[in-house]
């Protein structure tokens, strides 16, 4: 459904090749600057790559227009856009041409609550809920035919553990409707609970793509990250990975 191949972007990837297929959950994980941010660009067409192309259901992503891939694909980016004194339902209304939030997303989002409340008057963690809301109601449609391809940079940060836990679990929820899902973020422990396969970044390049418990290893995850890791079992066999510094 989603194809790159021999991907370069000069001094931002370095010849990746990856696929993705509906119902996936991909989660990106790498060190600050290992090129996650630029992959997602690329993968979203707002990046064009050097060489190599991108192919969204066997069609180039040059090929579609911009208004086609408005509906068929979101990307959230990293940064916070707020500096207008819009209210949280207005901005809502306003990017996704939408009277109502979708049930799912009201549910897993929990933004109710300050519908009424100007977007510069939020904490950091409500302005990320509500970014996201606004990215996913941006192509409802085709989430609710299962034809998505989301691409989300960094969703959790900012996000407390509940929500961040919310979030994965409606990430991995619309995409049991056949939706493609790719994200990016740091949390180890989030990616081996909830991510069907894992890509991992290092150096601009794509080192690793499997499974998720074939990727996140050891051994791999000290050469990547340059820091120590210790995996280890809670008494009810959940796999917990600790990272720290041996100084």
């Amino acid at each position: 459904m989603l194809a790159a191949k021999h991907i370069q972007l000069h001094g931002r990837l370095q010849n990746i090749s990856l696929n993705l297929a509906a119902g996936e959950v991909v989660h990106i994980l790498g060190p600050n600057g290992a090129g996650k941010s630029s992959l997602l660009s690329v993968l979203a067409g707002l990046l064009t790559p050097n060489s190599g192309d991108v192919q969204l259901k066997g069609k180039k992503l040059q090929d579609y227009s911009l208004v086609e891939l408005a509906h068929c694909r979101t990307l959230m980016e990293q940064q916070l856009h707020s500096a207008f004194a819009l209210s949280v339902q207005e901005s809502l209304s306003f990017y996704s041409q939408r009277p109502k939030i979708p049930p799912e997303l009201e549910h897993a989002l929990e933004i109710t609550d300050f519908l009424s409340r100007p977007l510069n008057h939020l904490s950091g963690g409500e302005r990320r809920r509500v970014q996201l809301c606004r990215s996913l109601m941006q192509i409802w449609t085709a989430i609710e035919q299962g034809n998505a391809l989301i691409l989300l940079d960094e969703p959790v940060q900012g996000l407390d553990f509940a929500h961040q836990h919310k979030l994965c679990q409606l990430i991995n929820l619309l995409a049991t409707h056949g939706n493609m899902v790719v994200v990016s973020h740091h949390q180890l422990n989030l990616a081996q609970m909830y991510a069907h396969r894992v890509w991992l970044m290092s150096s601009q390049q794509l080192v690793a793509d499997g499974l998720t418990a074939d990727v996140l290893q050891q051994e791999t995850l000290e050469r990547v990250f340059q820091c120590r890791v210790r995996i280890a079992f809670d008494s009810e066999q959940n796999k917990l990975i600790q990272t720290y510094l041996d100084y």
